[in-house]
């Protein structure tokens, strides 16, 4: 009787162990699940330097023999104080990807030499130097000053607002922190608008990246114009999934190759597409059924069609032996 007791608490002894064992594992694993799956939440830290400016661009008519004032702001968004300065280059661009151009010139920036910046002490000159504190914004004045004598069409330029770094703080590496505004002026004279669509292109089958159209627009005029796509996604059965429409500056004498991507393109997936490429008087559009099927589905599909194939064969050669014994 004693040791038939004594092997009851025995086993259930083997079978307790077993459970705590369990629960202690289980209670570990919620632990280091919470330890290395809880979010760690840390303030942002703001960099000592940051220029913030607005606008970006600024587009105005330029009138011989007139000068007009124009401003902008400088936030400064970083943790401590800096002084910047401010000058202007032209803008133009190198090939048809529009990498830009800082320091080409031709006939369409000469808009950089006319500009002048409004110092603190209120007198102007090409290049002006300011200061401003962490969370304050600095209103830069500057002025276009048109001669009498000047091009027709478009003329553009770039104002470099570039902070300056404190002394000792690069060790000898100099890091730059430098924004630019965009200004795109209109003469007065002799205006010629040009646009030519030379391609437009969207493929029709995906295995992986983001649906794209693409087109390449020259202009042989003397002033930009803006190019805009139009993508629009529809569902085979009707029902529109994803639209969007952008525009691309075009320079004068400049062709661009341009582009627009659906960014949360599927991996799988039938649509009808259509893509419209408009340029001042020039349209062109095309609609295509754009199928999306990733490589791992095409590998399932072709051994699937060979398991097909081969079971036909095994079919086929079964009831061929079958219609030879029976002959026999």
């Amino acid at each position: 009787m004693l040791k038939r007791t004594s092997s009851i608490i025995r086993s259930k002894q083997f079978r307790v162990k077993p459970v705590l064992a369990f629960l202690l594992l289980f209670s570990f694993s919620l632990t280091g699940f919470t330890l290395f799956s809880s979010p760690v939440y840390a303030d942002e830290e703001k960099p000592a330097m940051r220029i913030q400016i607005s606008p970006v661009e600024n587009r105005v008519t330029l009138n011989a023999n007139e000068t007009n004032e124009y401003t902008f702001n400088v936030d400064n968004t970083g943790s401590e104080g800096y002084s910047f300065k401010v000058y202007a280059n032209p803008y133009s661009v190198l090939n048809e990807q529009y990498s830009p151009s800082f320091s080409n010139q031709n006939s369409h920036t000469q808009v950089s030499r006319w500009i002048t910046f409004k110092n603190d002490n209120g007198e102007y000159s090409t290049e002006a130097t300011y200061s401003v504190e962490a969370g304050q914004r600095k209103e830069v004045t500057y002025k276009i000053t048109v001669p009498s004598d000047i091009p027709g069409g478009g003329q553009y330029a770039i104002v470099f607002v570039e902070a300056i770094p404190k002394d000792g703080n690069s060790g000898g590496i100099r890091t730059v922190s430098r924004l630019g505004l965009r200004v795109f002026g209109r003469t007065n004279g002799e205006t010629k608008e040009s646009a030519e669509i030379l391609n437009h292109n969207m493929d029709s089958f995906y295995m992986s990246g983001k649906i794209k159209t693409s087109g390449t627009v020259k202009n042989s005029g003397n002033a930009d114009f803006n190019a805009v796509f139009k993508f629009k996604v529809e569902k085979i059965f009707g029902g529109v999934v994803y639209e969007d429409s952008k525009g691309y500056d075009v320079l004068p004498d400049t062709t661009r190759n341009i582009e627009l991507t659906w960014g949360e393109t599927p991996a799988f997936g039938i649509y009808r597409i259509t893509s419209t490429l408009n340029a001042l008087d020039q349209s062109r559009s095309t609609t295509k059924i754009v199928l999306i099927i990733p490589v791992f589905m095409i590998v399932i599909l072709f051994m699937l069609l060979t398991i097909t194939i081969a079971w036909f064969i095994i079919l086929f050669r079964k009831r061929q032996a079958q219609k030879s014994k029976l002959i026999i």
